[in-house]
């Protein structure tokens, strides 16, 4: 088999390792590890050591301002400079005018379908963009199902160029405490040494954190020995309501806002939880949710489609905007020994079918087909 160089678009690894920027990261690192591939990560601005990418890996960056910019004047040249055969666009959307195969991974149209959920610059990144990009892809990468078929139903023309890879999960999500004490250690740092219900995620208008909130002042209600509430994320978008909804919630105590928690502390700080809750919209996959369930912690979702694909029947799942049956649901988990036993082993058993290296190597074949059909769709 020969070499196939390939090149990926990293802006994601930019911001915070969250969502597109572990994708980017795992995919990159996969790939990397995989025969007769060379891997070119490229960016704007220098990647931060903590993506854990091979420094071989990475292109020199150029030090613009503007990701948009960037892409759709410096990347191209840059690809040609290092001699790539395809292109992987890890934040969807691509070079305008660009000489060979790319393939983009949709990870879900929500800037597209509810521009109201996402900044302006967002926004203006993406809807401009995004028929072109995928009018011009050689092939196109969903993270689910219910991605893939919101993308055929809105641009029917890239079905029989579509393909789904779903994400993996790290083997350092699993039930295994990492080290001796490490609940206690994760209450104490987080939860001011109480038992918690765990969201992990930028507090942001599509994560429906309100609702969950709302949830938990019904079940302290009812009972206060009930488990306080962690905020695992980095305060987004229009999270200024949010934030001012907490602090006059009755029991804002008990709301705890941990801000954004590094990449290594959050399988501790998943598998400690007492249950995960993830309301969210809408997602393209929800890898919490997977991470979750690696991880031995029992969880609560809303009935978003991909959520459901992802979690099958090893989650519970109910509307988004129903705050006295997340309530309820959580109380479930909590306080049912047997289903709490049951949901535990599904999401293990379901988790189990994920892995990072499978969808390198699925993603691999797709871009050799990409590499492989030449660059007349592209021009």
């Amino acid at each position: 088999m020969h070499d196939v160089r390939v090149g990926i678009d990293g802006r994601a690894l930019l911001s915070e390792h969250t969502g597109i920027a572990v994708y980017t990261a795992r995919i990159a690192r996969g790939l990397f590890a995989l025969p007769d591939v060379d891997v070119k990560v490229f960016a704007p601005r220098p990647i931060d050591s903590a993506a854990g990418l091979p420094a071989s890996a990475l292109a020199r960056s150029n030090g613009h301002r503007f990701g948009t910019v960037w892409v759709q004047g410096r990347l191209p040249r840059d690809l040609a400079a290092e001699g790539c055969d395809v292109l992987l666009s890890a934040v969807t959307i691509a070079p305008a005018r660009l000489d060979l195969p790319y393939v983009p991974v949709v990870h879900d149209l929500t800037p597209l379908t509810h521009p109201e959920w996402h900044r302006r610059k967002t926004v203006a990144a993406f809807v401009p963009w995004i028929e072109r990009t995928l009018e011009r892809s050689a092939r196109v990468i969903a993270v689910s199902r219910a991605t893939a078929e919101d993308l055929v139903r809105r641009f029917p023309e890239v079905a029989s160029r579509t393909v789904v890879i779903e994400h993996g999960v790290d083997p350092r999500f699993s039930p295994a405490p990492g080290a001796p004490g490490e609940a206690e250690e994760m209450r104490g740092r987080f939860a001011r040494g109480r038992r918690y219900i765990l969201h992990l995620g930028t507090l942001e208008p599509r994560k429906n954190v309100a609702t969950l909130v709302a949830a938990c002042e019904r079940l302290w209600r009812d009972d206060p020995r009930r488990p306080d509430l962690v905020l695992a994320g980095s305060a987004g978008w229009k999270s200024d309501g949010l934030l001012a909804r907490i602090a006059r919630s009755p029991f804002s105590g008990r709301i705890h806002r941990a801000g954004y928690v590094p990449a290594d502390s959050v399988p501790a700080l998943l598998r400690s939880a007492e249950a995960f809750c993830y309301p969210s919209h809408e997602e393209g996959f929800g890898l919490p949710v997977l991470e979750a369930m690696a991880s031995g912690t029992p969880s609560v979702i809303s009935d978003a489609a991909a959520l459901r694909e992802v979690a099958q029947d090893a989650a519970l799942a109910v509307s988004p905007e129903d705050a006295p049956a997340l309530a309820g649901a959580l109380a479930r988990l909590l306080e049912d020994p047997d289903l709490r036993r049951e949901q535990i082993a599904r999401g293990l058993r379901r988790a189990a079918s994920f892995g990072w290296p499978a969808a390198a190597e699925r993603t691999e074949r797709v871009l050799r087909e990409a590499a492989g059909s030449g660059s007349g769709r592209s021009r």
